[in-house]
């Protein structure tokens, strides 16, 4: 396994410890599906390059061409696909999949009018339940515009919380879907600081006794159990909302927690078809004829009703309230087409910070449409990102070659060089910064901020 890929899973697996900034939280996740999810993930992101996406990321998947620039999602005529893949986490990261980015694709299928239906293309085994409604939320608004369809591959607890959103779920013939439930993992690390020789201090507050219980007695476990209850219990109640089945139901017949192949899952109720992603777009490009059909047939009939022609001078002369009020309809049209406007480029920078001066821009010119703000917004946000690790990159070289000296008691001085390990082993070296700074890691991180104010 690559070591980027391990160090994404360690990176993954403490997040699910607990030991993310959030705290404790329940995840619905298939746990033995990490690994290779992760891989996944990072097999489509690899192409990126300073933010960009190759050209040839299209060439190798059979999903179309890029919806935008910067996003993954895509097209392939009319019908939009949008990818939920791997691990998914709350915001926006390198590494995983998130809702955000899920939300900000399906809010970028919304705005494009000629977009007439939707794939979610799922493979995942699952993430966090924290944020993970908003996803259904915006799939529920997609769905008053256009047909939404879910394909699964693998589609799994929090995946599976997702796709029950769609109107259909549709499942490849080697799919796996279900494992509906929450969990939560924690792993004690006091144990390991003190065989280290850490002493761990803690002092509660009088007024919260009940702020840090211990994991190993019943009031911690009984805490534990009631947060991860709750998260299995809004699982539970988002498939009876979405799927317009009983509590008894998803209980009874969904496996509390167990994972089925396709054709168990249809008998089970969880899916509703098995076809793969081609027979999915068939399906969709048939309805869109259809309607296509029905539409033109009303057309037809409202012709041959139509007796008598009126010029727009005619109608002045014999109607001119009616013009009037033509007008003004117009005229509010307008009016409601530039507010629609103005309120869909704010939600495509909605929960992103640092774009107020483009949004302002984007609203200003009158013409930006909401699709063509989102790649806007997207592409500044990536350079964003490129900038803060290029100015990284930058504290590294900076820091490269360079030494610090340190005092001893008896006038003899020894130099350390300026990267991470000189700085470690400096402040193992030194009293003095043990007492300024409570770990190597938050001396590190002062060190490396110095060149920054320094130039």
């Amino acid at each position: 396994m690559e070591p980027a890929v391990l160090a994404a899973i360690q990176n993954f697996m403490q997040q699910m410890s607990g030991r993310n900034a959030s705290g404790i939280s329940p995840w619905a996740i298939r746990p033995d599906a990490i690994a290779a999810s992760l891989q996944t993930v990072r097999a489509i992101r690899s192409p990126q390059s300073m933010g960009e996406v190759a050209s040839n990321v299209v060439s190798i998947n059979r999903r179309g061409s890029p919806l935008a620039n910067g996003s993954f999602a895509t097209r392939i005529g009319n019908i939009a696909i949008v990818p939920v893949i791997g691990p998914l986490v709350s915001r926006f990261s390198w590494q995983y999949w998130s809702y955000d980015e899920i939300v900000r694709d399906l809010r970028l299928v919304s705005s494009m009018p000629d977009i007439e239906g939707a794939i979610l293309d799922m493979d995942t085994p699952g993430g966090m339940v924290d944020n993970v409604d908003s996803v259904p939320a915006e799939i529920a608004r997609l769905r008053e515009k256009m047909p939404v369809y879910a394909h699964a591959n693998f589609c799994c607890s929090a995946g599976y919380w997702i796709a029950s959103a769609a109107e259909k779920i549709v499942a490849s013939k080697t799919g796996l879907v279900g494992s509906v439930g929450a969990l939560i993992r924690y792993v004690e690390m006091e144990g390991i600081l003190t065989r280290l020789g850490a002493n761990v201090v803690e002092v509660i507050a009088e007024q919260s006794p009940n702020k840090r219980l211990s994991r190993d007695s019943d009031e911690g476990k009984a805490e534990l159990q009631a947060i991860v209850d709750d998260g299995a219990e809004l699982f539970i109640q988002g498939i009876v909302a979405n799927r317009g089945v009983t509590r008894e139901t998803v209980l009874d017949d969904y496996g509390q927690g167990l994972v089925f192949a396709s054709a168990e899952a249809l008998k089970r109720g969880l899916v509703d078809q098995i076809a793969s992603l081609e027979e999915v777009l068939a399906d969709l490009a048939g309805r869109r004829e259809n309607s296509l059909i029905a539409a033109s047939a009303t057309a037809k009939a409202g012709t041959e009703k139509e007796s008598t022609m009126l010029t727009l001078e005619t109608l002045k002369a014999e109607h001119p309230d009616l013009v009037s009020a033509v007008r003004a309809e117009g005229a509010a049209d307008a009016a409601k087409a530039e507010r629609d406007r103005l309120i869909g480029i704010e939600e495509q920078a909605a929960g992103l910070s640092g774009h107020d001066e483009l949004v302002k821009a984007l609203k200003a010119d009158g013409k930006t449409t909401p699709a063509e703000a989102a790649t806007k917004i997207l592409a500044a946000e990536k350079a964003k990102n490129v900038d803060r690790l290029k100015g990284l990159e930058q504290l590294d070289q900076a820091a490269a070659g360079v030494t610090s000296t340190l005092s001893g008691g008896d006038g003899s001085e020894k130099k350390f060089p300026q990267n991470a390990e000189g700085w470690k082993a400096e402040w193992e070296a030194s009293a003095k910064l043990q007492e300024e700074f409570p770990t190597a890691e938050s001396y590190i991180a002062t060190m490396k901020r110095k060149p920054l104010k320094a130039a």
